[in-house]
């Protein structure tokens, strides 16, 4: 049916538990051959021990606000200092 499914937004957060641990001002979540992969551009650095242990905890979930509420888990986060990419699946 579908040859390819894009999505994108402007504006997400990674969450562990309640906290805010990284704000996105830009994402795109894309199939890959290895799953599908989340690539978000970083508002400020993000907290990166509370990144690593939300992601240790298998707690690390990406919310976004695109006409409706998107969230994913994530798993095998890497975070630079201006972008983050990730591997998404179900909460």
């Amino acid at each position: 049916m579908f040859d390819r499914v894009v999505l994108h937004g402007t504006a997400a957060t990674l969450v562990w538990g309640y906290r805010p641990v990284a704000v996105l001002t830009s994402w795109r979540i894309a199939q890959t051959p290895d799953g599908w992969r989340l690539v978000g551009r970083l508002a400020r650095a993000a907290d990166a021990w509370q990144v690593s242990q939300a992601v240790k905890c298998r707690e690390l979930v990406f919310t976004a606000w695109e006409r409706g509420q998107w969230r994913f888990a994530l798993t095998d986060v890497n975070v630079g200092t201006t972008e983050l990419r990730a591997l998404v699946g179900p909460v």
